[in-house]
């Protein structure tokens, strides 16, 4: 969605909006927000419904791949106290999201 602005000089200008990719800070908030139980750990729940939020089309997929690029000790579980939340982070990077 862009915004229309009328100049002094009567030209109209249209601008669109800014699209900003996510630090890694900001992904690691999101993914820890996601952690509905608090135990420290993202499900196979928690990890779809934190990939839907940063506006996956298909956050079933994106959860197995993100599951199979960063859960290093394969329990289905990625852990956000060591470098599997690291790994997720990166991969959402390899991703593109943005922040609109």
């Amino acid at each position: 969605m862009g915004f229309n602005y009328q100049l002094a000089c009567g030209a109209e200008v249209n601008t669109k909006e800014a699209q900003v990719v996510w630090t890694d800070d900001q992904l690691r908030k999101v993914f820890r927000s996601y952690d509905s139980n608090n135990d420290g750990q993202l499900s196979w729940d928690e990890l779809r419904a934190a990939f839907k939020y940063l506006g996956s089309h298909c956050s079933y997929f994106r959860t197995g791949r993100a599951l199979n690029y960063a859960d290093e000790n394969k329990d289905g579980l990625i852990n956000l106290s060591n470098v599997e939340l690291s790994d997720l982070v990166n991969y959402a990077h390899s991703c593109g999201y943005k922040v609109f």
